[in-house]
């Protein structure tokens, strides 16, 4: 259980210890002064609240670097439940929150950090498939990483819910940038071997580099538009038509099975392209 830092934790002014009751001169003039701010910033279209996700990056980075939990909180000023529903990317944090996090120099992994530092998998999950379905088969693929193939096998085949170590992370995104765009057969790759990769990604649903923008192969929630229907148009759809039917955008997503973030940014995708179209 997370115990509520208290009022005398914070200097006078700081509207933390007024919202903790403290009632002197400084905390409301403090208080006073943040609600002038935050009035202002709304009404001028810049408002206090943001999404978790850069935040949530952030700290990623920093355990990445070899920061414990402990040590982060200690230098962000947060508590635990707020950090593990930012890293959840649940809700949204204040501009401050973020700002707090942000702020966090990432130290340089050294030593045994540099390899025992682990990070979520998706990105270099979904940079391997896609390079496997631009037609780079798996061997291929390991022998330029410089790996085995059965344990590059291992990563694929994880998912994208596995973690992988920072250095193999940063590793696969160099081949990615270095491969993407470039088709196998003129790098020495046997045709039969190419369309062999090829028929295998297809046949397992995997996103050529097409698919994805270097943003959306680090974004969990994005889900790249390989079917008749794009998924974003499907998504958006449903979840307008739960909203008409009173349920809210947090609702919906719950729903559909998606992030409130998810649907969201699905449905100002789907809008943007009908104004488009119009």
């Amino acid at each position: 259980m997370t115990t509520a830092r208290p009022a005398e934790a914070f200097e006078h002014g700081d509207t933390r210890r007024y919202r903790r009751g403290c009632r002197c001169t400084k905390c409301k003039a403090g208080a006073n002064r943040a609600n002038i701010k935050n009035r202002y910033l709304r009404q001028t279209g810049r408002g206090t609240m943001r999404t978790p996700d850069r935040a949530a990056d952030h700290l990623l980075l920093l355990r990445a670097a070899g920061l414990t939990d402990q040590a982060i909180r200690k230098h962000t000023g947060i508590c635990p439940d707020v950090m593990y529903r930012i890293l959840r990317r649940e809700g949204v944090i204040h501009a401050v929150t973020e700002a707090r996090i942000t702020r966090v120099p990432v130290p340089a992994a050294t030593g045994a950090f540099a390899n025992r530092a682990y990070i979520p998998g998706h990105g270099t999950v979904r940079r391997l498939r896609a390079l496997v379905a631009a037609g780079w088969y798996q061997a291929e693929i390991a022998r330029r990483l410089g790996k085995q193939k059965e344990n590059l096998k291992q990563i694929i085949d994880r998912g994208e819910s596995g973690q992988v170590a920072q250095y193999v992370a940063n590793e696969v995104r160099a081949l990615y940038a270095e491969l993407h765009n470039q088709r196998p057969e003129d790098h020495g790759v046997p045709a039969r071997f190419a369309d062999r990769a090829r028929k295998l990604a297809a046949d397992r649903g995997w996103a050529a580099p097409g698919y994805w923008d270097d943003d959306d192969l680090d974004n969990p929630d994005f889900v790249p538009a390989t079917e008749a229907t794009p998924r974003y148009i499907e998504l958006a759809e449903n979840g307008l038509e739960l909203e008409a039917q009173g349920y809210t955008r947090a609702q919906a997503a719950i729903r559909l099975g998606v992030s409130k973030d998810a649907l969201q940014q699905a449905i100002s995708r789907y809008r943007k392209a009908l104004e488009e179209a119009a």
